[in-house]
């Protein structure tokens, strides 16, 4: 696709000139969390990209409020985990989540008490089994965590961004694609045309609209008012304590929450409205204090900014399909599949989106994979994003089901009696039980890929279930986090691309066969070779492990025959060659879809919406458009 192409003259409107970006080179449509992020991990493989970003600046909405175990240990991979933790709250500071009937009642009634990242770190550090993450979570607003990326991506000459460029539509050239953009403060169109093109333009895609890719899923029935605002009164609003988040009960399940963003003076109200009620009639101070009082009414605090207010539709949808144009355009984050908050699910899902794709299209670019490759990036993350969705609807079920607990006497839950200690028992119970919201390990980060590149090994898949992440090196799965004899974490010592890791216990494994094969195929390869590292090869379960750049396992066994071995499961991990035993890579998508007779509806919304080039939200927030 090198050199120009030049504007037809068949339309009496001038057509720009298309600019044509070099094939090595990755266009990007949108600027927000997921395309900075895909942006910066093609750029910590070489590869250099062109960020396309309507807004001029980065975004004013609060968003996601907490970057998770597992994305925090892809922004070690890239260096930036020390430099994220400095712009969000400090490690010291507590992460409390409490229930309330509201502050104008007595006290919480129940409390998920989830600990600062120091202690999180203790615990990493004190049980060394591999069922932790290497990386604690840190809370950071997505509007903070933007701006920081956005200046790593401004110092960084691989990565060409240009804020205030809008991509109107995208062409699909066959061996590649075009795409028509607007200069949004001078009005002028142009074209860019490029072989790769990464749709991570948010939830209202212009790429995904373009190709005509609909959306399967629906919205809640419910609409939120949001109120974005910095108070110092905090007297009045650490009248429960001291929080993270405060989840406050109404007539119907959940009425409102506040989320307290930097544990200063900034925090973002939700309050959940009926249908028929008029929003705009409601001022954003009014919706503070109701959100606030819930079931005690409003409640008065003295704000001093409100920074941002909208009226949005919580929607939980997925993608039909993640790519386009003949392997061309490929979708992440919102542009691919969108849930609603409970689980902070959403940036974290777009930010793995990212590095996946991104590390497959440096692959390719870099001459050390197949365009196949590629292929594996939908077959991978769509039932990941599908398992995903579905938790953040059944977390959202949690706090819906509280009225049907208490037979509808959610006003008697505060009462001084006998009953109303009946009904917080009820209540406090329930959520004790069910406090997965933020500490899901196996949501997070032990999902488990089945792809033509993941090579299986003939044992039958580790048992799985959402609240705990079980260690093991299964084909597919996160390769596990555990501490050496000298202190230092195995993942920090596997290589920027595929790392073979090797115990060494004096026999012949065959790793030189792994060595030499991956040489003669210019596939990068670390070989790691660990000599008497029992407890780590305990975990590791093989004498070889091969990892790929994600940190998930493409392949393991106790040794390799041969260099022909060898050589075919360096193919097949590349992308060369397929595996005979693929066929439940995208099994858990049509296994749900079969099961619900092809209409599909996740939980927490109303059914199956097919949205589609034209579609649009009743109510559509600002940060969703």
């Amino acid at each position: 696709m090198n050199g120009h192409i030049e504007a037809s003259d068949e339309a009496s409107t001038p057509i720009p000139d298309v600019e044509v970006i070099p094939d090595s080179t990755i266009l990007i449509a949108g600027g927000g969390p997921v395309g900075l992020t895909l942006a910066t991990v093609l750029a910590f493989y070489g590869v250099k990209s062109v960020v396309l970003e309507r807004n001029a600046t980065t975004t004013r909405w609060p968003k996601m409020d907490l970057t998770n175990v597992r994305s925090m240990e892809l922004f070690r991979k890239l260096g930036l985990a020390d430099e994220l933790r400095k712009q969000g709250v400090p490690s010291h500071l507590p992460y409390p989540v409490l229930i309330s009937t509201g502050l104008g009642g007595p006290g919480p009634i129940a409390e998920w008490q989830h600990g600062t990242v120091d202690q999180y770190r203790t615990r990493v550090a004190s049980k060394n089994d591999g069922s932790m993450p290497l990386e604690p979570w840190q809370r950071i607003s997505q509007a903070v965590f933007e701006k920081w990326l956005k200046g790593i991506c401004d110092k960084n000459p691989l990565i060409d961004l240009r804020f205030g460029c809008k991509v109107d539509g995208v062409e699909d050239l066959g061996d590649g694609v075009r795409v028509t953009t607007t200069d949004v403060s001078t009005g002028k169109q142009g074209q860019i045309a490029s072989k790769y093109l990464g749709g991570c333009d948010g939830g209202s895609s212009r790429v995904r609209r373009s190709l005509g890719i609909p959306l399967d899923g629906g919205p809640m029935p419910v609409y939120v008012l949001l109120v974005h605002f910095k108070s110092r009164d905090l007297t009045r609003l650490h009248k429960h304590g001291r929080f993270w988040h405060i989840f406050f009960v109404g007539e119907t399940g959940l009425g409102s929450s506040i989320i307290a963003q930097n544990e200063k003076d900034i925090f973002t109200t939700h309050l959940l409205l009926p249908m028929d009620q008029d929003c705009e009639g409601i001022g954003s101070e009014e919706a503070v204090y109701k959100a606030l009082g819930a079931l005690y009414g409003p409640y008065p605090i003295k704000i001093d900014e409100v920074l941002v207010r909208s009226t949005y539709r919580p929607n939980i949808a997925i993608s039909r399909s993640y790519s386009g144009c003949n392997g061309h355009v490929y979708l992440g984050g919102d542009a691919a599949h969108q849930n609603i908050p409970t689980g902070g699910y959403g940036m974290n899902m777009g930010i793995a989106d990212a590095f996946e794709l991104g590390w497959k299209l440096a692959a390719v670019v870099n001459g050390h994979a197949k365009p196949s490759i590629l292929n594996t990036y939908e077959q991978e993350r769509r039932p990941i994003a599908m398992t995903s969705i579905e938790r953040s609807g059944v977390h959202m079920k949690v706090h819906m089901e509280v009225p049907g607990l208490v037979e509808g006497k959610v006003r008697e839950l505060d009462a001084d009696t006998e009953e109303g200690r009946r009904l917080r028992r009820i209540v406090h119970e329930h959520y004790e039980t069910h406090d997965g919201e933020n500490t899901d390990l196996g949501i997070e980060m032990g999902y488990r890929y089945t792809s033509s590149i993941i090579i299986p090994d003939g044992t039958p898949a580790p048992a799985w279930e959402p609240s705990t992440y079980l260690p093991t090196t299964f084909p597919g799965c996160r390769a596990p986090h555990v501490f050496l004899r000298d202190g230092t974490s195995i993942i920090d010592e596997f290589g920027r691309h595929y790392t073979l890791v090797e115990f060494c216990s004096g026999e012949d494994h065959g790793a030189r066969h792994l060595v030499e094969a991956a040489w003669r195929n210019r596939v990068p390869l670390k070989h790691l070779a660990l000599v008497d590292e029992k407890h780590a090869r305990t975990i590791y379960e093989r004498n070889l492990v091969l990892v790929r750049p994600d940190g998930h396992v493409a392949w393991r066994a106790d040794e390799v025959d041969n260099v022909t071995a060898a050589t075919e499961i360096i193919a097949i991990i590349s992308g060369r060659k397929e595996t005979d035993s693929i066929s439940q890579r995208a099994g858990a998508v049509e296994l749900v879809m079969e099961q619900a007779g092809g209409v599909f509806a996740f939980t927490s919304t109303t059914g199956l919406d097919t949205q589609t080039a034209q579609f649009e939200l009743e109510k559509m927030g600002g940060f969703q458009t």
